[in-house]
């Protein structure tokens, strides 16, 4: 058997190796299994590592017989934090969602946030050589490295993975782009400290190219809060560092110069310095907009308790549908749900309240504190290489509390600021206390300073040895259900891949997978479910070798798992406004098959109005349910009074939308349509008009106002809006028909057979279009002896799930969503 000390030494080292590999791995690693690729398997690698190092740490400790401990009053405030955000989870309005992170915001979970106070934790413990913080800053430096060099050659056009998500310029391992600059100006003053420190020429040349390549990824995406980033971290290195003018030679400022010369130009320039890479735009609400929506979710989210602990960790994107501007609807952004604002801190603010933002803020300070203490002391002054390493951590860290200012964090950002506080902590030297498990505590070689302790040897086992007992059960659990939550994203991302195609059945089987996966509590998995559920109806509609009793009985059941899915997904999270307009679709168009569903439909969109009171969206999706309500009730003669009631709420809840935001065309267009129900054809036309104006591209609107016009018998008009949407459209098929009619009724007959051919061509099964292709060639009326001239290809809505396109996307690391 091995020794004791070799033991302890095997241990030692796993604890030491897994910290390694986070520092190494985290920034670099992804997977394509799961439909976030980046965060959620980075938090899964996150919990994997602290915890085996955790494990490691206190089994080397009971074998040791003895633990040394960082207890100085600095860390209170990191594990203050954790208890905040914990109590803040507990009152969250998704706490499934506030705990893990996914489907919601990944970073400022509470697992998340654990997991990192743990690896602040284990790092200030387990490193305390200034060799050692050396090996965790060059570790980091390579990942780095490594990072720029996958995302260079995708900002220039060059996709070298061969998964689909990766093929675009905006690919990183780190998040979006601008998140992706944020992390290497960050880390760039930390490498400037290692060019200085190490006398590897290895090394250096390592580092040299780590800088050469992220300053060119910085000038391709110039992302202002980056360079501001750089500015303020250079400008913390050259103040302190010209203060040690008579240690150092200036000349090992030049890169913190050339930094701060960078950042700069780029400041005062604000011009693209590769004009011809192509990036998308990345929005978010401005920094009063974030601030005054905080404000309002402390005041009347849930007060009191909203005020104490916020709405809950990740939960933003709820409080900016009830609290977002009215004036937003008049941008080109009116119908995007942001997942997070301009800032961390008012997104702290606002999800983890008063409580959470002062512990956060006290986390910054106490850490602040103590890096200026250590990079100002004599000691640190008399070891010029760990000095240079301290000044280059504190630079860091100040860069990064500047991005928490003016950007929402991901798991990356997090985890490197997370990383930069362990090794203020380290640098300065903090207070070990030692607790022997025999005696009295020795002197440990090695601590700045060792207190002696005065607790029983007795108590101090059976303390550590509950902490080894819990730490194992709670890893145990944890990587089983982190086991379950993977294989639960595989099998969505699988429903997604099968939607694309049609397979309705093999997305059935898979979202229900994943929905036992997750116990049932995933709100995304339930939404996406009810609307397949809603596919697969249309699917039975269409079969021809049922029975009418098989086909009652198949859908029947289906309408039942429908309902079960969708209340289900608003049962899981009641504040996401998505599942609640969702709910209202389905209902909404299983109104012909069950009755009382439109009143399903009503409440559910009221709910959601509730949720998101200036979408007019919602109002409109509300006044379209009274529509079809007016038109079911319209075929009974004596309920004409009904009929109106309907038509008078439908009106009521577009001109409502309209209020809201006036140029609205959907909601123009369907007041035309209650014109049209009523009759009154000249307005109908009017507003239809009007709209085109504001949606002069919209076909939809086009082929409604040609339909008009020629119900209007303005047959000449009717020909022009059809021929300008089958220009804007050429697969327009509906369009094409009816062009197809009037050049018939004209005697234009070759145009005419060139629309149906082209119809043709889009639906070679249409037995109705061939039929008129063959009159029209035999030079008798395209209709003679078939149907009436009803449309052939009927449209579903754009905006909503249909079978081919992807589900309605969950937040991720971009989480902002249309309804």
């Amino acid at each position: 058997m091995l020794d004791t000390s070799t033991q302890t030494r095997s241990w030692q080292k796993l604890s030491r190796t897994g910290i390694f590999l986070l520092v190494f791995l985290l920034p670099l690693f992804f997977l394509p299994s799961t439909s976030n690729v980046l965060d959620f398997n980075k938090q899964i690698l996150l919990t994997v590592l602290v915890l085996v190092s955790l494990f490691a740490w206190l089994l080397k400790s009971l074998i040791e017989e003895k633990i040394s401990l960082d207890l100085s009053w600095f860390s209170l405030p990191a594990f203050v934090f954790v208890l905040i955000i914990g109590l803040s989870t507990l009152g969250s309005a998704y706490q499934y969602a506030s705990f893990w992170g996914w489907p919601l915001v990944i970073s400022s979970s509470f697992l998340t946030t654990l997991a990192l106070v743990l690896f602040y934790f284990l790092v200030s413990n387990l490193f305390k050589k200034p060799e050692d913080i050396f090996g965790l800053i060059l570790v980091l430096a390579v990942s780095g490295l490594l990072v720029s060099m996958i995302a260079l050659p995708h900002l220039l056009g060059k996709f070298p993975f061969p998964f689909d998500f990766s093929k675009s310029t905006s690919f990183n391992t780190i998040g979006s782009v601008n998140s992706l600059a944020i992390f290497l100006a960050t880390v760039l003053p930390l490498a400037a400290s290692v060019i200085f420190v190490s006398k590897s020429k290895l090394v250096k040349g390592l580092v040299w190219l780590f800088i050469a390549l992220s300053l060119l990824v910085l000038l391709a995406v110039n992302f202002q809060t980056a360079w501001l980033v750089l500015l303020i971290s250079s400008s913390v290195i050259l103040i302190f560092g010209i203060s040690r003018r008579e240690v150092f030679s200036l000349s090992w400022l030049f890169l913190p110069m050339l930094f701060l010369a960078m950042a700069l130009f780029a400041l005062v320039m604000r011009t693209a310095v590769f004009p011809t890479i192509d990036l998308p735009a990345e929005v978010s609400p401005s920094l009063g907009a974030s601030f005054n929506i905080a404000w309002q979710t402390l005041k009347s989210f849930r007060s009191p308790l909203s005020w104490l602990v916020g709405s809950g960790p990740g939960t933003f994107i709820y409080d900016y549908s009830m609290y977002k501007p009215i004036e937003i609807n008049q941008t080109a952004f009116w119908g995007t749900r942001f997942g997070s604002g301009s800032s961390e801190m008012t997104d702290r603010l606002a999800t983890t309240g008063i409580f959470g933002f002062l512990s956060f803020i006290g986390v910054i300070l106490v850490s602040a504190w103590v890096g200026f203490k250590a990079v100002i002391s004599r000691e640190a002054k008399k070891e010029s290489l760990t000095w240079v390493m301290t000044i280059g951590v504190f630079a860091s860290f100040v860069g990064a509390v500047v991005s928490l200012l003016f950007y929402p964090s991901n798991l990356s950002l997090m985890f490197l600021f997370w990383l930069l506080v362990a090794l203020i902590f380290s640098l300065a030297g903090s207070k070990t206390k030692t607790f022997n498990f025999q005696a009295l505590a020795e002197p440990v070689e090695g601590a700045v300073q060792v207190k002696k302790s005065k607790l029983s040897a007795s108590w101090i086992t059976v303390v550590v040895s509950f902490a080894f007992i819990t730490v194992l059960i709670i890893s145990m659990v944890v990587f089983f259900s982190q086991g379950q939550r993977f294989f639960a994203e595989t099998n969505y991302l699988n429903a997604l891949v099968e939607v694309q195609k049609g397979n309705n059945d093999a997305a059935i089987n898979y979202l229900s997978k994943a929905v036992r996966l997750t116990n049932g509590k995933q709100d995304n998995y339930w939404r996406d479910l009810s609307q397949v559920y809603l596919f697969r109806i249309n699917d039975e509609l269409q079969k021809q070798n049922l029975t009418q009793e098989q086909m009652s009985q198949n859908v029947g059941n289906l309408i039942s798992l429908l309902v079960e899915a969708a209340k289900s997904s608003t049962d899981s999270a009641t504040k996401n406004v998505a599942n609640w307009t969702v709910r209202g679709y389905v209902y909404n168009n299983i109104m012909s098959l069950i009755q009382g569903s439109d009143e399903w439909a009503i409440k559910a969109y009221e709910e959601a109005a509730k949720l998101d009171p200036t979408n007019p969206f919602i109002y409109t999706a509300i006044g379209q349910v009274y529509g079809t309500r007016a038109d079911n009730l319209a075929q009974d003669k004596e309920k004409g009074a009904e009929k109106q009631e309907a038509l008078n709420k439908a009106r009521q809840n577009f001109e409502k939308a309209l209020q809201l935001k006036s140029d609205y065309a959907q909601a123009r267009f369907q007041l035309a349509m209650i014109d049209i129900r009523e009759n009154k054809i000249s307005d109908a036309i009017t507003k239809l008009e009007e709209t085109k104006v504001l949606a002069p591209f919209d076909t939809g609107l086009g082929f409604q106002l040609g339909l008009i016009y020629q119900a209007d018998n303005q047959i000449n008009k009717a020909q022009a809006e059809f021929e300008r949407v089958v220009v804007l459209d050429p697969n327009y098929a509906n369009a094409r028909y009816f062009l197809g009619l009037i050049y018939d009724n004209k005697k234009e007959t070759q145009k005419a057979i060139e629309q149906f051919e082209k119809i043709a061509e889009l639906n070679q099964d249409n037995t109705l279009i061939r039929g008129i292709i063959e009159n029209l060639k035999a030079g008798k009326p395209a209709l003679e002896g078939l149907t009436e001239p009803e449309p052939p290809i009927q449209e579903t809505p754009e905006e909503q799930l249909t079978p081919g396109t992807e589900a309605e996307a969950s937040p991720s690391p971009s989480p902002a969503k249309k309804p």
